[in-house]
């Protein structure tokens, strides 16, 4: 799926007036409220902030969600405002997700684990997927091992407002744990484009919006580092538990080495 596919890049996840508006009634200054959305010409709209909601509903998809062909950006950003998860004058996408991703499933997508690694932080070492626990264990199963599981990354900033990024790891990839460019499922990989896609392609790609490159070079951030990883399962249902394989043993191993 593509966050720009005409077919829901225009609907607004949130209206930036009204946020600015809830945000200086509950006590903000002006800058500090108008500083919680980029201002974008054409709208905070899943085009232009929709890459973790289109990741969401490829997730849904990936792991055969109950009415998984229902779960579109367009449908979950519908059933996150239905829902209150966030509004068109509130933020929370990024507290609330996990929470979104179940009740939606009916309980039957979980996230399992996570990793945050806070990049551009000076007191945090930045973190690649050839260093970081969870996603070396990930990539270290064999494709077939992974069918209940999806692994969402952040690239970018640590700061959600606009230069950050988020992609899955190809589930299908048979790339070593090793390899640091690792193969992604991209919402914003440009329409037309096939064939390997990597987290350097995507960065390339995000950085040529020259707002974007400035936050990422202020920051310090590599073209291939993360800044956070989230497994999905799907769950078990005779145990209500999210279905994680040998998924345990190999992270258990990665912290251990």
């Amino acid at each position: 799926m593509r966050q720009d596919d005409p077919r829901w890049a225009r609907d607004l996840m949130w209206n930036r007036r009204r946020v600015i508006r809830a945000a200086r009634a509950g006590g903000m200054s002006r800058s500090e409220a108008e500083s919680l959305l980029w201002d974008y010409p054409d709208g905070n709209s899943i085009g232009n902030e929709g890459c973790q909601l289109t990741c969401l509903a490829m997730v849904l998809h990936l792991l055969a969600a109950p009415r998984r062909s229902a779960w579109t950006p367009r449908t979950l950003n519908r059933a996150a405002h239905e829902g209150l998860f966030y509004t068109l004058s509130g933020l929370g996408m990024n507290t609330l997700y996990a929470d979104l991703v179940s009740e939606v499933s009916d309980g039957a997508v979980q996230l399992a684990i996570g990793e945050n690694f806070l990049p551009g932080e000076k007191t945090w070492k930045p973190a690649y997927c050839d260093t970081a626990p969870l996603v070396r264990a990930y990539r270290s199963l064999a494709p077939g091992d992974r069918a209940g599981l999806v692994l969402m990354l952040k690239t970018g900033t640590y700061d959600d407002t606009m230069a950050s990024h988020y992609v899955l790891l190809d589930p299908n990839s048979v790339q070593p744990p090793g390899d640091r460019d690792a193969e992604v499922l991209d919402p914003a990989m440009p329409a037309g484009r096939s064939g390997r896609w990597t987290l350097s392609d995507s960065a390339r790609w995000i950085t040529q919006d020259p707002d974007i490159r400035r936050e990422w070079r202020k920051a310090g951030i590599g073209d291939t580092q993360v800044g956070g990883a989230w497994l999905f399962a799907r769950c078990d249902r005779a145990t209500g538990r999210p279905a994680l394989g040998a998924l345990p043993a190999a992270w258990a191993a990665e912290l251990a080495s």
